[in-house]
């Protein structure tokens, strides 16, 4: 059935107007906080993103899920971790042009390296601390790592996105059938693999989340139980003066004696639950603003 004409020129006007637009605008804005000094760079855009992001409609929607997540704090104590969000969510995005750097620096403490050091593995992180630092983690362990990727929307920051992680020395699988066809690979040659477990995913298995049952990612456990291989969990958090440290969990405890389906679905809540305690103990860490439970 061919598309509706109504949707085929919202595509043509996103492709060669909107995206082209956005991305004049966000390039150059890049670019210069590449110049600038790192600290500069983050706390400029965590003070931007501070004052702005209140004003959005975002801004309802953190705290909405901030209440789901913590129903027994006060008023006061949600607008103060919505603000504390929205502030490293900036600094987030103004340290994305110095993740190598940061690094280099010694910004970034790993611990627990050497468990990823030899043979295959599963990394699972989420959207905490700096996340950027996930697609480095293969290569901080001196493995060539396979990352799924959502493409942006917008397909010249797209482009952009890819180009600029390709000193991460990894591969990129876009999400979907390719992914699925490059981890497998990757793990039967006895690599590794990262992905997240903290996004909605509509075709997820339903998993409780903060007390509510959550659309969640099962990759993680489908390939640990078909090719046996370890999960671990790779927790990022952030420390004043932009310090950061990445710490390899040890591995998943995954469940013996059960059926493929509930051992899917023990494994995939055992990540989640560590998700949780991760958010819990930093709350304003965690990227609120994202979907995590739909609409």
């Amino acid at each position: 059935m061919p598309d509706p004409l109504s949707f085929r020129i919202k595509k043509q006007f996103d492709r060669y107007i909107h995206d082209p637009i956005a991305a004049i605008i966000a390039i150059p804005l890049f670019l210069i906080l590449k110049l600038l000094p790192y600290k500069l760079s983050s706390y400029l855009c965590g003070a931007l993103m501070y004052l702005i992001a209140p004003l959005t409609s975002y801004n309802k929607r953190v705290k909405k899920h901030l209440k789901i997540a913590f129903p027994k704090k006060s008023r006061k104590e949600i607008n103060k971790l919505t603000s504390q969000h929205w502030f490293m969510l900036g600094q987030t995005i103004g340290e994305m042009p110095h993740i190598n750097n940061l690094i280099t620096l010694g910004n970034l403490e790993t611990v627990g390296l050497e468990k990823i050091k030899k043979g295959p593995a599963i990394l699972v992180g989420a959207h905490i601390g700096n996340w950027e630092f996930l697609l480095r983690v293969g290569d901080l362990a001196e493995r060539r790592a396979g990352y799924v990727f959502r493409p942006i929307n917008n397909w010249i920051l797209n482009k952009i996105q890819i180009y600029r992680n390709k000193d991460a020395n990894a591969d990129f699988f876009r999400k979907g059938r390719l992914a699925a066809i490059g981890m497998a690979s990757k793990l039967k040659k006895g690599e590794v693999v990262g992905l997240t477990g903290d996004q909605l995913l509509r075709e997820g298995i339903m998993v409780p989340f903060f007390g509510l049952e959550t659309p969640t990612p099962q990759a993680a456990a489908v390939m640990a139980l078909k090719w046996d291989v370890p999960i671990y969990m790779v927790r990022i958090e952030r420390f004043k003066n932009i310090k950061f440290k990445m710490t390899i969990e040890d591995k998943l405890q995954i469940p013996k004696n059960l059926d493929k389906n509930k051992a899917i679905y023990q494994i995939t809540r055992l990540i989640s639950k560590r998700i949780e305690e991760w958010i819990i103990e930093k709350p304003e860490q965690w990227l609120w603003a994202h979907r995590r439970w739909g609409k």
